[in-house]
């Protein structure tokens, strides 16, 4: 008898204690599920809501009615993006078999300033053809002998060790421009190798709050990245930062980092502002959706998730003075340098 109640406290012991063991079973595939899925998994992970001025319960009234158990793959897509096309959110997206890949924001959908950038301005009117392209993510050369000049395409692959290479071709110039402009992102911290040669002395650049819970206020502890000497070389001179509505992600930290620097001026216009970490999902469906699952504080106590960066000074390129080979905001840029 003893072991029998034994055995049963055993039993319920383990029925208790276990729980929180027993997975949930996984969202059925249907058009409800899949649209119930997606809309909750914004609503406990995503964590820019506010900065967005998105009420997310407000669009599932809107759009859940719009999904029913007969709606197909076509209707279902926009439905969905319709949803997260209120957040504009550059690190928002979707794919979808047989669907163009999908980007939550407005401007990445429908370009308005594509014909305001040329690198073909850049690479044979400024640099007169004479530039390195290194593995299709950086051209630099030298404008003249005052006026280092790179484009930085991206922040993916490997650490950028090729920069203190690139830096010592330099060590003699006045000041040095670093071209963001349509930066398409990667990984920040490759960017922080770059910015670590133009560093003075350790600086707070940003803080990244996590959100780690279901509730609208659960975020975990800020995570201060500071910008800090680092290599052989540092360089002290003037550095011009050029940005633009497409300075996107990675790009967007690199600027919130050298923005901190005394000898930094950021030129251009603002980012798109998608900062925050992308993370990926999927449906049930297979369709790969993403969300911003963070918040970035710059150094200045701003958050510039959604109206991007804002320059120290605004230059905008006309599609004329392009198509006649000029670019104002390089001539602003080497204006301030050599004055």
């Amino acid at each position: 008898m003893k072991k029998q109640t034994t055995l049963s406290l055993l039993f319920v012991f383990l029925t208790i204690g276990c729980k929180g063991l027993f997975f949930e079973s996984e969202p059925a595939n249907t058009p409800v599920e899949n649209f119930v899925e997606l809309w909750t998994t914004f609503d406990e992970k995503y964590a820019v809501f506010e900065q967005r001025n998105v009420d997310w319960e407000e669009q599932f009234t809107i759009f859940r009615p719009q999904v029913d158990e007969n709606s197909n793959d076509e209707e279902l897509h926009d439905i969905l993006t319709a949803m997260m096309a209120t957040l504009d959110d550059g690190h928002v997206s979707l794919f979808a078999p047989n669907e163009p890949f999908w980007n939550g924001h407005q401007e990445f959908r429908e370009p308005t300033a594509l014909g305001l950038f040329s690198g073909d301005v850049i690479l044979n009117t400024y640099l007169n053809g004479k530039f390195t392209n290194f593995l299709n993510q950086i051209f630099y050369g030298l404008i003249s002998n005052d006026v280092g000049y790179m484009f930085i395409n991206h922040f993916r692959g490997d650490e950028l060790s090729v920069i203190d290479k690139i830096l010592e071709g330099m060590k003699d110039v006045k000041g040095i421009i670093i071209d963001v402009r349509r930066n398409s992102g990667g990984d920040f911290t490759n960017g922080q190798v770059l910015v670590s040669r133009f560093a003075d002395q350790r600086r707070l650049a940003f803080s990244a709050i996590p959100k780690n819970g279901p509730g609208k206020n659960d975020f975990a502890d800020p995570v201060d990245y500071f910008i800090e000497p680092g290599g052989s070389f540092k360089f002290a001179g003037p550095v011009m930062v050029l940005t633009d509505r497409y300075t996107l992600s990675a790009g967007e930290s690199v600027v919130l980092f050298l923005r901190v620097l005394p000898n930094v001026t950021v030129i251009g216009e603002r980012t798109s502002g998608a900062m925050g970490e992308r993370i990926e999902k999927e449906l049930p469906n297979g369709w790969i959706y993403s969300i911003t699952g963070q918040l970035i504080i710059a150094a200045d106590g701003n958050t510039y998730e959604g109206p991007g960066i804002p320059p120290d000074i605004e230059e905008i390129n006309t599609v004329a003075e392009i198509n006649i080979g000029v670019d104002r905001v390089i001539e602003k840029a080497i204006e301030i340098i050599i004055q």
